[in-house]
């Protein structure tokens, strides 16, 4: 009996634990608004969240079977953009159609309902594993080093909550060598041949203007792209772990 309490404590508090953020929808819709995309947009980017679930939800109007597949759709609409913005996958989705307890105002129920945990901002600081310094103390003119932990938002050079650590990092590590001069090079993975869409560019820009931007002199600074021209696992990749490794963002020492 007490184990059986005690899992249900346990159950209890995992769920409390959870946040909620909430979208809705139009009548007989399935993809949002540009007013909810908005708001989904600036919650996924300003918020260090690992989602865990998705349900959703319609109102009353209409067969059951169709409110259970719109309900469905609802939340694999939201999922895709979440997918896009943040990069996380193995969403859990659930439909609860019209089956739960309906709002007397209706648009309240057509609906997805977003669960997620905060990740603590100590664990984001410990993302920064990496000991750039001690690399930076090291290394030769000519090496190459990974800026490890440095993640941006999906196919672009906006970066995520996460980065913030390794981008302090590096600040510092340019204002405590002040003869350091390095070019910021820019890699992608999963597909051979043109960089369509200039992301290796754009990220490695995105990391020279951060240091200028923080009073580092450009003359220090340089950026190059080289799309997946030069990966460190052959293209394509065998799992998401290798694919990780292709797509970075390296400095070279020039001079130190």
């Amino acid at each position: 009996m007490r184990n059986i309490v005690f899992l249900f404590i346990l159950i209890h508090s995992i769920s409390f634990s959870q946040n909620k953020f909430t979208v809705y929808f139009d009548t007989d819709s399935h993809q949002l608004q540009l007013s909810e995309l908005n708001k989904l947009d600036n919650f996924l980017k300003n918020k260090d969240a690992k989602i865990l679930k998705l349900i959703g939800y319609c109102d009353y109007r209409a067969s059951n079977g169709y409110n259970d597949t719109l309900a469905s759709n609802r939340a694999k609409f939201v999922k895709g953009i979440i997918e896009k913005v943040t990069d996380q996958k193995q969403i859990e989705i659930e439909s609860k159609g019209e089956n739960f307890k309906q709002n007397s105002n209706l648009t309240l129920n057509r609906k997805v309902e977003i669960y997620y945990e905060e990740i603590p901002k100590k664990e984001i600081e410990a993302a920064a594993t990496n000991d750039l310094n001690n690399q930076v103390i090291t290394a030769k003119v000519g090496d190459k080093l990974v800026l490890k932990n440095l993640y941006f938002y999906n196919r672009s050079g906006v970066f995520r909550p996460e980065s913030r650590p390794v981008l302090e990092e590096l600040l510092a590590v340019m204002k405590k060598h002040p003869k350091l001069k390095i070019e910021i090079q820019g890699h992608i993975c999963c597909q051979e041949g043109t960089d369509i869409e200039n992301t290796s560019e754009v990220r490695a820009l995105a990391v020279y203007n951060y240091l200028k931007a923080n009073n580092i002199d450009p003359n220090r600074l340089s950026y190059k792209s080289f799309g997946s021209t030069k990966p460190i696992h052959k293209i394509p990749e065998k799992n998401e772990e290798e694919r990780n490794e292709n797509r970075r963002v390296e400095i070279q020492i020039i001079e130190n």
